[in-house]
């Protein structure tokens, strides 16, 4: 270890407002030791590129996009290299000492949070890593982003759209980081087609919870890439990634369809993707005042002129009980952002900043119609607040990555179904509607379903992880004590205890 501090890193931890800069680990208090001070006993920090520094703001980096929990890091990374995120994690596991990466989606001061649900990406007493300084988009050619893991979706839609090109799949909230939706899945209304925007990988860096840095892809080091992507951070930092791109149109036509009859919407939405006859498909339950629920399809037509959408294509099968909605032209860029002015109104209401239980399921088709009978039986408006409840058909054939474990089903197909819920910022009983959701997820657990990892699900215990992940169990345990001997990394998940 280094015995003495350089002068540059201290200066760069004093600088107003940026936090007090770490010496070093004490292992007997457990505690950090702060510049300037004694380095007797002291584990010294190595030197770095950036800082680590203890938060100026107390609450900095301990809440998630969910705002349950409130976990405080001991300190704060803010790497100037990649090697600092190497470096920084060879110092955590040798002193015992948790990490995590957090995302810091969004675009501006109020987004500075993971969009987690339930304190996965948060470590209480440990290294809070900062990645929006990777942020670079270092070029894209043939096909292929090569970016770093704190780049957003929305930064990176937007340069490939300079070419001509898009990612195959794009997030409602198009600001979260690449390196996070990475770790989770990434979904959106084209994964229909193209599964999750981890389908969309070729290669990696990932600084495993040895410090080491591996590049890695299906034939290089394949048991990491594989770990890793949907491995909710378990067995690697994402670092960089190669992601790829595809050739984008110029317009999208935004369609709408709605129900009163539930088993209709259902029927039509398995149709729609099953007939190929849209590019993008979401559909949703939405309280009605009076009591009940209303069911909309959300559809995209992507086309570039002199081309025309095929509209009658996408009537032709529909069922009688749908009707017409409202249908827009969007240029391709105010598409991929076209929720933006949603999320601004949630901001404005208060609703973005207050407590947001989540829960997210992916049922087989044959047991959705059970699984609806018990959630939306029992929901009401104000439970759900500003929010709806997702519920879109799946194709297992386009999801690849053997972490995204998929339900028990008869067919190829099964059903998103997701409680996108945005309660009231005094809602008096949020405790009471994560309780409902852990009956929700054992429901839907005895009806074979799998679960999303962002989501709010309390109380997972290693036997629900155990048969979460069924078959795969045995290998991840295996790649866990080989890619992260300490269980350093992302203890918030609680996947390994």
């Amino acid at each position: 270890m280094h015995t003495e501090f350089s002068r540059r890193k201290v200066l760069s931890g004093l600088v107003v407002g940026a936090g007090t800069a770490v010496l070093g680990w004490n292992p007997s208090t457990r505690a950090w030791a702060t510049a300037p001070g004694s380095t007797s006993g002291i584990q010294q920090v190595p030197d770095l590129d950036g800082t680590l520094l203890l938060p100026a703001d107390p609450s900095a980096y301990s809440e998630d996009f969910g705002r349950l929990f409130t976990r405080r890091p001991r300190a704060v990374l803010t790497p100037g290299s990649v090697s600092d995120i190497q470096k920084v994690v060879r110092y955590a596991r040798d002193n015992r000492i948790p990490v995590a990466v957090n995302g810091q989606s969004g675009t501006g001061a109020d987004d500075r949070e993971s969009h987690s649900h339930h304190g996965q990406a948060l470590v209480d007493g440990g290294i809070a890593i900062d990645a929006k300084p990777l942020g670079s988009i270092h070029g894209i050619s043939r096909g292929i982003a090569d970016v770093d893991a704190g780049v957003t979706w929305s930064a990176l839609a937007l340069r490939a759209l300079e070419s001509g090109r898009t990612p195959p799949v794009n997030n409602d909230f198009a600001h979260l980081s690449i390196g996070g939706t990475l770790s989770v899945g990434g979904l959106g209304g084209t994964s229909q087609r193209y599964g999750a925007q981890a389908d969309q990988v070729e290669w990696l860096q990932v600084v495993t919870g040895t410090g080491e840095l591996v590049r890695c892809s299906r034939d290089n080091h394949r048991a990491l890439f594989e770990a890793v992507l949907v491995g909710g951070g378990q067995y690697g930092v994402i670092v960089r990634a190669g992601v790829k791109l595809i050739p984008a149109k110029t317009t999208a036509r935004s369609l709408e369809f709605t129900y009163t009859d539930r088993a209709a919407f259902l029927r039509d939405s398995m149709a729609v993707m099953r007939a190929g006859v849209v590019d993008d498909q979401n559909g949703y339950a939405e309280p009605k005042p009076g009591g009940g629920w209303s069911y909309r399809l959300a559809l995209g037509l992507f086309h570039s002129a002199p081309d025309e959408p095929d509209v009658a294509a996408v009537r032709a099968v529909l069922s009688p009980e749908a009707t017409a909605g409202p249908t827009a032209d969007l240029s391709f860029r105010d598409w991929l952002l076209r929720f933006d002015p949603d999320w601004a109104a949630l901001k404005a209401a208060g609703f973005w900043a207050a407590k947001k239980p989540w829960l997210m399921m992916f049922v087989g088709p044959e047991n959705t119609p059970a699984y609806l009978d018990t959630v939306l039986g029992e929901l009401t408006a104000t439970q759900m607040g500003a929010g709806p409840v997702r519920i879109s058909p799946m194709d297992a054939r386009s999801l690849t990555r053997p972490n995204f474990v998929l339900p028990r089903r008869r067919t190829h197909e099964f059903f998103e179904v997701s409680l996108i819920r945005f309660p009231a910022p005094n809602h008096p009983d949020v405790q009471g509607l994560l309780s409902q959701n852990r009956r929700f997820y054992d429901r839907a657990v005895r009806l074979g379903a799998k679960r999303y990892l962002v989501g709010a699900v309390p109380s997972m215990t290693r036997g629900d992880w155990r048969a979460h992940y069924g078959s795969r169990w045995t290998e991840l345990r295996a790649l866990k004590r080989l890619y992260d001997p300490a269980t350093i990394l992302t203890p918030g998940q609680g996947i390994f205890g």
